[in-house]
Parts: C-alpha cells; structure tokens; sequence
C-alpha cells in the first residue's frame, strides 16, 4: 500500500500542527527509477491513546510506495481503538484483544507481514519525516546488512526535545558496556536477518531490542545512519523507568547466556563481562537514588558496580559522589524518622 496524503488522513485534533499533523510528507523515489522493496512496520499498543493517533500518522506519513502497517492492540479500554479504527483503511492489519505482552505481540505482527525490511515503533515514539526512504536506500546499498539504523530524538509527554540517543556503528563492548548505542525506535531489520537469528525472543519482558540488535550485530553487516530519524518518549510511565530492576536483571541474565552462544566473543571477554556486569549494577544504584529505593539496595548495588570492575565506577567521580552523598542523606532522613 502507498502511504496516503495528509489529505486523504482524517483531520488532526484541534490544536496540532506540524509533524505529523499538519506538515505535508515528502515523497520517495527510487533515483534509477525502480520501485522500492516494501517496508513492514508493527505497532504494539496497550492503553496508550494519548500518544498513539501521532505515532499512526508518523508512520502513514512517510510518503513511502510501498507500506504494510500492522497494529496489535493488547485489548487497550482508553479510546485506542476508537483511534485505530480512524486510521483503519490504510492498515494492513490490526487487532485489538488480550495477549501475552509486547513482546508476543510484535512477534505476531512481524509473522503476518511480507516486507523485505521490518521494524517495530512503540504507541509513544515515532518517526521523523523521510525515515522509511532513508532505511530503505540505506539497505539497497547494503543489501547484506542485517540491520539499519539512527539517532532517535528523546522527547518528553508534551513533545518537547530532552537529549539525544544517539546510534554509533554496532560494537559489542560499547553495546555492554556503555548502553545501548541501537536506538530501538530508528531501527529496522532485513527480514533474511531476522529469519536467520529469530524473532524477538519472549521470554524478555524489557531487553527484547537490545538482545535482538545484538544477536543481529554478531552475525550480520549493520548501517549505523549519520541522521536522525525516530523520536523516543521519555514519561513517567514509560516501562524503562517503572520496571528498571526487571532490565538490570534482563541485562545481567543475557551478558550470561553470551558465555554459552557460538558467536565470537572479544579476546578480552572476561573483562568486557566484568565491566558490563558492573556498569548494570551502577545505573542500579543511580536509578535507586532518582526513586527512592532503600538506601541499604543504592549502597549494595554501588558496592557490587565496584567490586566487578573498580575502574568503572572510579571513573565517574561526580556521579559517584551524588549516588554516596544521595544515600547518607537518605540514611540520615531514615534514622531521624525512626527516632
């Protein structure tokens, strides 16, 4: 399906302008004059409606030739179908009925789709203008990578730009050890990729990107684009906050299944693992202070960060500094209460 126009889309809410509400798409073309291989995107979506209807048009609005868009919704009760069903005639496919997660639901989507490149967009980010076409043309250069992707923009609930995640060319060691340098929402996967290493794999609940840009990267070429091309929203509810102990662990187990894979491991192993097992530990320690945990679990994760590599955490002076000078506080704030 060719994406439709702004025209042909319902109208925007009263007071939104811009991308993707009011500014026009461009159109893709192929410079040899030779149609573009088609493009699968999958939405997963559960009680999200405040931000979805910008993600559907974000994805309609790309002016791409050839789009199969999927919409799983979890069986959401806030108005998403209500939004869907605006959007239904330009959809490949959608549903809206209870399922086993996110996950699950991407997995579904993908297995019903027939593009060449897939990816997946959350109900709360979206694409910038152009995104598909510079995937696409990114892939017909480099018909062997397994994975394509960008730098995606983190903005807040209101939309309003907070920072950058940048994308850098896929290393393992920075992938453990600095964070993840894949940015989920800019990132596309060539379906031989995905067909060779396997959908994402459900038994992470919040890692599922990560582990899957990692099980591409060992084994497949990857195009780290030098653009900007998605946005993530960074929210109170958003899952990487509220469930930040569940992703520390997830992190923790797959650096341990690493061990037991038949890829090749750097020669250092036994250091990298060391020093991404500790720098987990760390921004556990860090997320503990920016919620409140128990200052006992900030000073135990501080503790273990330094204990597996001390060189990471002696590193960072300052933030060491705020994670000690955060928990003696909490402690002092702990002991005069109970007094």
């Amino acid at each position: 399906m060719r994406c439709p126009s702004l025209a042909e889309l319902p109208a925007p809410p009263p007071g939104r302008t811009g991308w993707p509400w009011t500014a026009e798409p461009g159109t893709a073309s192929e410079p040899e004059g030779k149609s573009l291989p088609r493009i699968s995107i999958v939405t997963p979506s559960f009680n999200q409606a405040r931000f979805l209807e910008e993600t559907i048009r974000s994805v309609l609005l790309q002016g791409y030739p050839d789009l199969e868009y999927i919409v799983m919704d979890g069986g959401s009760s806030d108005g998403s179908v209500d939004i869907i069903r605006k959007y239904e005639p330009w959809l490949a496919y959608w549903v809206s009925e209870p399922d086993d997660g996110q996950t699950p639901a991407i997995n579904h989507g993908w297995s019903r789709s027939t593009g060449h490149l897939l990816a997946y967009i959350n109900s709360d980010d979206t694409y910038l203008p152009g995104a598909l076409t510079k995937a696409m043309l990114a892939f017909r250069s480099a018909p062997s990578a397994g994975m394509i992707y960008g730098t995606a923009m983190v903005i807040d609930v209101e939309g309003h730009r907070l920072r950058t995640w940048e994308a850098r060319p896929f290393d393992l060691k920075a992938m453990l050890t600095v964070g993840n340098t894949v940015p989920q929402s800019a990132s596309f996967y060539s379906r031989t990729a995905l067909e060779t290493v396997g959908f994402l794999d459900e038994r992470w609940r919040m890692i599922m990107d990560y582990d899957l840009s990692i099980r591409v990267g060992l084994r497949f070429p990857t195009v780290c684009l030098p653009q900007t091309i998605a946005t993530f929203r960074d929210h109170a509810d958003s899952r990487s906050r509220t469930l930040f102990p569940l992703m520390a662990s997830e992190v923790m187990r797959l650096v341990g299944t690493l061990d037991r894979s038949d890829v090749d491991l750097p020669s250092d192993w036994p250091s990298v693992k060391s020093m991404a097992i500790s720098r987990v530990h760390y921004e556990w320690s860090m997320s503990g202070v920016i919620h409140g945990a128990d200052t006992r679990d900030v000073l135990r994760h501080l503790l273990h960060s330094l204990r597996l590599h001390p060189a990471y955490v002696l590193r960072r002076p300052i933030q060491t500094s705020y994670i000690l000078k955060e928990a003696l506080r909490g402690a002092i704030g702990g002991a005069r209460s109970g007094s």
